[in-house]
């Protein structure tokens, strides 16, 4: 097995190798029920709750714009038919968030649940 030790990695041009056609989450985040919390993150500054199962969630950085794609996902309750994770509105700096329910009395309604969010685009 060989060993490779390097200080800098640069192009045959002698300048800084980017990555390319590969993307990372610029920011992550579990939000505990009911918004009372973060659980773990990466890149968030802070968590809001706006009322039940509707929060904000704040990035430390800036995106270029207010087009990065927050994608989520939230736990099930026994007694919920369906349970999704919606985004309300985005900014640079924020997105507001819902988690709601479909049931065979309501069409929509806000309910706190867990929540695991990730969002790609592009870094200021």
């Amino acid at each position: 097995m060989s060993t490779v030790h390097c200080n800098t990695v640069q192009t045959s041009s002698g300048g800084p190798v980017t990555l390319t056609k590969q993307s990372a989450a610029k920011a992550w985040i579990d939000v505990a029920q009911g918004a009372a919390s973060i659980n773990d993150s990466f890149g968030i500054s802070s968590l809001d709750d706006d009322s039940t199962g509707a929060f904000g969630i704040h990035v430390i950085n800036n995106f270029a714009n207010a087009y990065h794609v927050p994608k989520g996902s939230t736990n099930n309750g026994s007694s919920v038919v369906l349970v999704n994770y919606i985004v309300d509105s985005r900014t640079t700096s924020t997105w507001e968030s819902s988690t709601i329910y479909v049931s065979s009395t309501a069409n929509r309604t806000f309910i706190d649940r867990n929540a695991h969010i990730a969002t790609h685009g592009d870094l200021a």
